[in-house]
């Protein structure tokens, strides 16, 4: 029969070490992410620069 402890123990070594490993790679993910973002950001920014100002404001 397994105790408390046992049960703890056992939690400890395998589940801890799987919460870790899902934080990390939910890290990741994030930072990934937001890289995209300010690089799809800094694209847009490009291509409005190139519109002439008030284009899409005479356009009816």
């Amino acid at each position: 029969m397994v105790s408390v402890m046992g049960y703890m123990s056992l939690f400890v070594v395998i589940g801890l070490p799987i919460a870790v490993i899902f934080l990390l790679v939910s890290v990741y993910k994030m930072k990934r992410n937001s890289e995209i973002q300010v690089e799809q950001n800094k694209r847009i920014i490009e291509l409005l620069e190139k519109v002439k100002p008030g284009e899409f404001m005479n356009k009816q």
